[in-house]
């Protein structure tokens, strides 16, 4: 017991470089800082027989500008249909000309982006209902939130290793919780709410290697090499990029994710034989912390699950319950029975460090029940794999995949959409207490194009070459340690995001392309044309400076 409580205190007490390490790998570094034994390689020494219960921790604060590109400037919005425009809404009928239009809206194009097609002068024109409003985005601000990681690591006086981990973040930006302006407050319950981003256990041995059980990485994630994100926030995967109007926000494409790390799995890590080693998980679907699989539209008389909902009475089950194997609705776009298989090569040679992983990954998906089929969707099938060498403090390296995968964090390809493709490159520097890097990304993806039907299978038009999307990011940033467990950083971000045929500011696909007009946008003068040929393709950029403190 004394030990038990001696070793207790002292994880509680003393860990600081432990929790920054765990923490980075519980968010945003994604450079598997993490051993395969719940602690760190350079986490405390652990006498057998003894438990270090942990309680980590990380408060991270940032400011500074934003320039969100074609959304920086004054825009109309329409709640009622959750629409944008540049040029203001009309309530209500009227009686406007062909000859009228630029007077009220800029430009006759302007007027057909916003749906007025008039057939002729004089003729009544259908205009916007609802109440729409003026808005203007502010290009600077202070943004901050906390993150708690509790566990404890356990070793046997046989060997046996064991352990749990949780990672623990503020709701403070979700319609279920956080309060108004996603504050945190006492003031009710729901504007304090915490919630369970990952929660998993593990157990093995030095020489059998170790079993991972949970919401947890898997090993995509943690043998990843090459990606280049321990400077400043993270780049393109750190927290400031979250901060752009959602349609400038440009998604990782690599396996470090939410969408890859807070899912249910089993996962087998082995040990390491002459520096390599691999891993192998299973995740039977898209089931969270909570699981998902009971209640929430499986057996729940009434509940909300992925933006399905069964009404009143007992049920079996209904969309977005994440045990569906097949459905009649729209909830066939979910991955299942998910492998994710990687090695690892980890050697020195002299004064060079050299590592380098490859990595597969394979799904089905929810089946789609109907006689007529909807929009079809591919399982995932991608392969990855990366290198990086070390010299001294300089670290060099890049990544890349391919495969049937789309953007917006690893969602399944539209069948005869194209390849989700990426690569990535870049390199820091560290010296002392200082770490400069940057990287490069290209992500080219189906984006919004692919066959699309209505539900009772008819197509719409809507053909593969429209919204095809392309993805381009540059970062780059600086690390100073002050102290242990305080740092400061510097970090600026550039993106663009194109994609032929879609407005990224009004969420509107083109007019449907055909042999005179390739492009995907509306044809001059062509009743149905929307704003595709408007904002289809958009650019960021930030720069930030921000604190972390760590425990």
């Amino acid at each position: 017991m004394r030990k038990l409580l001696l070793a207790t205190v002292a994880a509680l007490g003393v860990t600081t470089g432990y929790g920054a390490a765990y923490a980075q790998q519980a968010d945003d570094s994604g450079q598997s800082t993490v051993s395969a034994f719940g602690g760190t390689a350079t986490g405390p020494v652990q006498a057998p027989g003894t438990l270090i219960v942990r309680l980590n921790g990380r408060i991270y604060s940032q400011g500074g500008i934003l320039a969100a590109g074609d959304a920086d400037g004054t825009y109309n919005y329409n709640p009622a249909t959750g629409k944008a425009s540049e040029v203001p809404f009309i309530q209500g009928v009227s009686n406007v000309g062909t000859s009228l239009l630029p007077s009220f809206f800029g430009t006759a194009a302007q007027a057909r982006a916003m749906g007025f097609v008039p057939s002729g002068p004089g003729q009544n024109v259908a205009v916007v209902a609802g109440n729409p409003q003026t808005n203007k985005l502010a290009n600077y601000g202070v943004y901050s939130y906390f993150r708690l990681y509790p566990g404890f690591d356990g070793i046997a006086a046989n060997g046996l290793r064991y352990g749990a981990s949780v990672e623990i973040r503020q709701d403070g930006n979700y319609p279920t919780g956080g309060g108004i302006y996603g504050s945190q407050s006492a003031n009710t319950a729901t504007q304090g709410r915490l919630y369970v981003r990952r929660a998993w256990g593990y157990a093995g041995t030095d020489k059998l290697g170790i079993v991972r059980f949970g919401a947890t990485d898997g090993p995509s994630d943690l043998f990843m090499v090459g990606n280049n994100e321990n400077f400043g926030d993270g780049g393109w995967n750190g927290s400031m990029a979250a901060y752009l109007p959602g349609q400038l926000w440009m998604y990782w494409p690599f396996a470090d994710t939410g969408n890859m790390y807070s899912t249910q799995k089993v996962v087998y890590l082995s040990p390491a034989f002459a520096g390599f080693d691999f891993g192998i998980s299973y995740e039977p679907s898209l089931a969270d912390v909570q699981g998902a699989a009971v209640g929430q539209g499986c057996n729940s008389p009434g509940a909300y699950q992925g933006g399905g909902y069964i009404a009143s009475g007992p049920s079996v089950a209904g969309a977005g319950c994440a045990a569906l194997s097949s459905t009649t609705t729209g909830d066939y776009t979910r991955r299942r029975n998910t492998v994710d298989v990687a090695a690892r090569y980890r050697g020195l040679f002299g004064p060079v460090g050299f590592a380098a992983y490859v990595n597969y990954m394979g799904s089905g998906s929810v089946s789609d029940n109907m006689i007529t089929p909807h929009s079809q969707v591919d399982g995932l099938s991608v392969g990855a794999g990366g290198a990086q060498i070390t010299y001294g403090g300089l670290t060099i390296g890049g990544m890349a995949m391919g495969g049937r995968q789309n953007f917006n964090s690893w969602t399944l390809a539209p069948k005869g959409g194209s390849d989700g493709v990426a690569w990535e490159a870049g390199g820091s520097y560290t010296y002392g207490p200082f770490v400069v890097g940057a990287h490069f990304y290209q992500y080219f993806s189906a984006g919004f194009s692919g066959p699309s039907f209505n539900p009772d299978g008819t197509a719409t038009g809507k053909i593969p070459s429209v919204g095809q999307m392309r993805e381009t990011g540059f970062a780059a940033g600086a690390t100073y340690s002050v102290a242990p467990g305080f740092s400061l950083n510097l970090t600026y971000i550039w993106g663009e995001r194109k994609s032929n045929g879609y407005d990224f500011l009004t969420g509107e696909t083109s007019y449907p392309v055909s042999a005179a007009n390739t492009t995907g946008c509306g044809p001059s003068g062509v009743a149905g044309s929307t704003a595709a040929c408007l904002h289809n393709k958009v650019t960021s950029q930030g720069l930030m400076l921000g604190a972390q403190l760590t425990w």
